[in-house]
């Protein structure tokens, strides 16, 4: 048998288009200096929880194997090496993750003529569309992904690699902020239309869902994936929280 019990979306770590609030996207930007710090910080934390195993998610919820961890990513750039770093952490404490698998469905949201572009060169180039994204989170003229789009297909990429994890392991998702954002929406069964239903997590921060149910117990007894945590990171010197 296989499958996950425990899928955790981590978001890279910071880079330059952050700290200049910038629209990302789809565009490679690597890693900044800090970025690359958060990564290390931030995997050594992840991967002594994800080493720890135990029971977690309520009484509803399987034992979680701390020995069974596989690490999907995003194949840009920050969302690999913050990948890597997790995966160099895991393996210094005896947990093989095997080679990190890579699905172009946990790419972050494209957000079309906004990309590389600051609020102030939005604003002034595309007023309109930008009108649109602050009321309703969707600019179809701006060329920016449907959010429902972007949430299904995050969870149908995680789902897909969580049943092939060992029976009881964990999947890992390297990805971006409104990419986790939209799959979490999608995978635990709320709209991911729904733009202000869950904020985005911060750099090097995780979200952590685990599967429940399943035993008869419960409003209907079947098994169903549940927000078990969210936007949790390591230090606050690190993260500057």
């Amino acid at each position: 048998m296989s499958g996950a019990r425990r899928i955790v979306f981590l978001r890279h770590g910071q880079t330059d288009y952050n700290v200049e609030h910038r629209f990302q996207g789809i565009i490679d930007i690597p890693l900044n200096s800090i970025g690359h710090e958060q990564a290390l910080e931030g995997g050594r934390v992840l991967a002594k929880r994800l080493a720890g195993g135990g029971r977690i998610g309520g009484l509803n919820a399987d034992y979680v194997s701390a020995s069974e961890v596989r690490i999907v990513s995003s194949p840009l750039e920050r969302a690999l090496n913050t990948a890597q770093a997790l995966a160099r952490e895991l393996d210094a404490l005896g947990v093989e993750v095997g080679e990190i698998a890579i699905d172009k469905r946990l790419l972050e949201r494209s957000y079309g003529v906004f990309e590389g572009l600051d609020f102030d060169q939005i604003a002034e180039q595309y007023p309109q569309w930008l009108l649109e994204w602050r009321q309703t989170g969707e600019s179809a003229g701006a060329g920016v992904e449907p959010g429902g789009v972007v949430g299904d297909r995050v969870r149908e990429a995680v789902l897909e690699h969580a049943a092939s994890v060992p029976q009881g392991g964990t999947l890992v998702a390297v990805s971006h902020g409104a990419a986790i954002a939209r799959g979490v929406m999608s995978t635990i069964g709320l709209d991911p239309r729904d733009f202000d239903c869950i904020r985005g997590v911060d750099n090097v921060h995780w979200s952590e869902l685990v599967l429940a149910g399943g035993g008869g117990s419960g409003a209907s007894g079947a098994a169903r994936w549940r927000l078990a945590s969210h936007n949790v990171g390591a230090a606050p010197e690190v993260f500057g929280a």
